[in-house]
């Protein structure tokens, strides 16, 4: 009996120390916004298209992020966990927060579900070393981290010691809602392979809470559809 309340509540640290460590930004912040750029960090620095970075595919967290207001603050609650540890988001519907009427709105007046769907992967820049976390809670930004997590699994199953380099590049097309206009997403085009042991280290790396609003499209960049739930 006892061996079996250890074992529960050495999960419930587990679980614990998943969601919380994948608060935390790794190095700069790194989004990709409407107008189709990437911009990093509380400056907001233009990372330019053709950038190459080295992706630390074990650090992957997915969840929720519950935003409060115009989200100045911070998300209200964030509950992520890495895939590589097995962590499983929860149903949007155990959530709460419901009532779409209590919930704010949009510009073009549809409402906006406080509980976003978030994908967040540390990334090195592969000339300067500096690391970065990009945040993702739009289409684009999600198809992007799944396109490239399907390279990965692909590539894995022969050298599994490898990650992915990849070079940041920007797509776009025609809303079929002519008031959306041109939309625009982040494309992560694998380029190579590198070692993980020769991507930078992350332990000891200067933790930073750049916890940063999203932006009216419902999270970052191409926000014209509407938001995604698991």
């Amino acid at each position: 009996m006892s061996n079996e309340v250890s074992k529960a509540t050495e999960d419930f640290f587990q679980k614990y120390g998943r969601a919380a460590t994948s608060q935390s930004i790794i190095g700069r912040l790194l989004k990709f916004t409407k107008f189709g750029e990437y911009r990093a960090g509380q400056e907001e620095e233009l990372i330019p298209y053709g950038t190459r970075m080295g992706a630390y595919m074990d650090t992957l967290s997915v969840g929720y992020q519950r935003w409060d207001g115009d989200g100045s603050g911070g998300p209200a609650e964030t509950i992520m966990g890495p895939i590589a540890q097995g962590f499983m988001p929860p149903k949007r519907e155990t959530l709460g927060y419901l009532d779409k009427s209590a919930w704010q709105s949009f510009d073009d007046g549809r409402p906006k579900d406080p509980w976003q769907f978030t994908n967040k992967i540390v990334l090195a820049n592969i000339d300067t070393k500096v690391l970065f976390t990009f945040s993702t809670s739009s289409k684009g930004g999600l198809s992007a981290i799944g396109q490239l997590c399907l390279k990965h699994g692909e590539h894995i199953r022969q050298k599994p010691e490898e990650g992915p380099i990849l070079e940041l590049q920007m797509g776009s097309y025609r809303h079929s809602n002519r008031n959306y206009g041109e939309i625009r997403f982040p494309i992560f085009k694998v380029i190579g392979q590198i070692s993980t042991k020769s991507l930078p280290p992350i332990d000891g790396a200067n933790e930073q809470q750049q916890l940063e609003a999203p932006d009216d499209g419902g999270g970052d960049g191409d926000g014209g559809d509407g938001e995604l739930s698991m």
